[in-house]
């Protein structure tokens, strides 16, 4: 359809008004009962009424056929109105579409006069339930959403999604009016915020009796404390669970400590991280990265056997690692994550707000490690498998996609979303942005393109027009009319894809109040 569109070809659509392919009994029952199909054919009418409607239908019907039987006896000609076709067989056989031209007329017309066709009106109206977003600018329905919807009702295979839209278009809205209906009854969703760079989200959490996690000025924040195990967890899978979890921290820590294009830690460094972790797991110790600069400053290095990694080896490692976390502990970044915690994070608060933005010297490395750090306490929290439902929103996924360490988190909590009840959604200005990360084929950015096919509910606001340019490339199902549509977009109006089949233009319903608590263009206005 795509194709035609974009050469100017003009299909033509006929719609003939054929024959049901029910039985008298049948077509009167369903006459007769009179039930809306949304009620079921549950409150029947009295079988007196049903029988009686029965037999007038089957009357009808009769009366219908032979009246089509007496016609096919004369010759097929237009009648005064000009409007009769030929029948090309008789009356008294089932009818149908191949061999019946019926005496009402075909209704024909172009595909851009009858407007079908489109993934618009193919999707129809939305199947999901949920918090109320807003209204179809298509159909003026109240359109609702939850973020497991599309997969209970099979419209898509995947709970995840992403939001972009130039700023002021009314993402951030969205998502903040979005994240708080899903807490409240009976979804009661938990939603975790992983960066708020801006501040903007902590009245949102207070106003839902959140809780917002800052660190620095005394608040410390361990990341490598991996919680209380879960009663359903067994020791072995936990030790397991934990084990990945700490790991991640480290390698995400390492990513935005380091500037000098190494990403993550290597082989050798690994070997040493995963021989100390476990040396604490063993003693029933909790690490912390004060702790593990301790540790590794000693001979424990040059001690402890590691396989593929010989003394001298060990050593330098274990050197190029002080070298990485000590800044943490005595240098410009100290203050916030080497210490246990005192910060008590609550898993079951409604909302968890997770302050980015405490790092307010000005350091952009110090933004990014913060980022990275409180990610791994989210890792944490996901991986609880205590029942709860969790929606987890990346406000800026610029910060997160510049991480590869943090992309290849968010990935795999994608592919584990099922398991972990989790749906993850991250907002963005552009999707052209995601060519600044990684280079072409690198496996840094193959994995951003798999989190964004992966997320199969995706709301755009207004882009730009290159930015519409390179969404055709990033997404090959993006139709001509779709296209059009973003490009006239107004403020606060968004285009919803949800799966292969659901379109729709939505406009949220925001009141006063919420709208005082949600806006962040108040100082743009002058």
């Amino acid at each position: 359809m795509r194709e035609r569109e974009e050469q100017g070809a003009s299909g033509v659509l006929g719609f003939a008004p054929v024959l049901p392919q029910l039985t008298l009994r049948q077509l009167a029952k369903v006459d007769a009962d009179g039930v809306p199909a949304s009620q079921g054919m549950a409150a029947a009418t009295p079988r007196f009424q049903r029988r009686r409607a029965e037999r007038e239908a089957r009357r009808r019907l009769r009366d219908w056929y032979r009246s089509l039987a007496g016609k096919s006896e004369k010759a097929a000609e237009p009648d005064a109105a000009g409007d009769a076709l030929p029948r090309t067989h008789g009356a008294g056989r089932r009818l149908g579409l191949a061999h019946y031209a019926p005496a009402i007329p075909w209704h024909s017309a172009s595909v851009q006069q009858a407007g079908v066709l489109d993934p618009f009106v193919v999707s129809g109206y939305t199947p999901f339930d949920g918090p109320v977003i807003g209204e179809s600018s298509l159909s003026g329905a109240v359109w609702r959403y939850d973020a497991w919807q599309p997969y209970q009702t099979h419209a898509a295979t995947s709970v995840n999604g992403w939001v972009i839209g130039l700023m002021g278009s009314g993402k951030s809205m969205f998502l903040k009016m979005f994240a708080t209906r899903e807490t409240a009854a009976p979804w009661n969703r938990r939603v975790i915020i992983e960066g708020d760079p801006k501040g903007e989200w902590a009245r949102v959490a207070r106003s839902v009796g959140g809780q917002v996690v800052s660190v620095g000025a005394g608040s410390y924040l361990n990341v490598l404390d991996p919680g209380r195990r879960p009663v359903a967890r067994s020791e072995r899978d936990w030790r397991g669970d934990v084990l990945g979890i700490q790991t991640q921290a480290i390698r995400s820590i390492a990513a935005a400590m380091r500037q000098d294009g190494i990403a993550g830690i290597d082989e050798q460094e690994s070997g040493i991280v995963d021989a100390a972790l476990n040396h604490y797991l063993d003693q029933g110790r909790t690490p912390t990265i004060a702790g593990l600069v301790d540790l590794l400053v000693s001979q424990w290095p040059e001690q402890t056997p590691v396989k593929g990694v010989g003394q001298t080896d060990r050593r330098s490692a274990a050197d190029r690692l002080i070298l990485l976390l000590n800044p943490l502990v005595e240098g410009a970044m100290a203050g916030a994550f080497e210490r246990e915690s005192t910060v008590d994070v609550d898993p079951a608060s409604p909302m968890l707000v997770f302050d980015t933005g405490s790092a307010s010297d000005g350091n952009e490395q110090k933004k990014t490690l913060y980022m990275a750090a409180m990610s791994a306490t989210v890792e944490r929290l996901c991986a609880q498998r205590d029942g709860l439902f969790r929606i987890v929103i990346a406000e800026e996924g610029h910060e997160l996609l510049s991480n590869p360490e943090l992309v290849r988190a968010w990935d795999r909590r994608i592919r584990l979303s099922g398991e972990l009840g989790v749906s993850n959604w991250f907002l963005m200005h552009e999707l052209g942005d995601l060519s600044s990360f990684g280079e072409e084929g690198s496996e840094h950015r193959n994995t951003m393109m798999g989190i964004l096919t992966k997320s199969e509910a995706q709301v755009v606001y207004a882009q730009s027009s290159s930015s519409l340019e390179q969404m055709t490339r990033l997404l090959p199902d993006l139709t001509l009319r779709e296209i059009n549509t973003i490009r006239a977009l107004p403020d606060f109006c968004a285009l919803w894809r949800v799966g292969p089949r659901v379109r729709d233009v939505v406009r949220p319903y925001v009141g006063p109040e919420a709208y005082d608590v949600f806006q962040t263009d108040k100082n743009r206005q002058g």
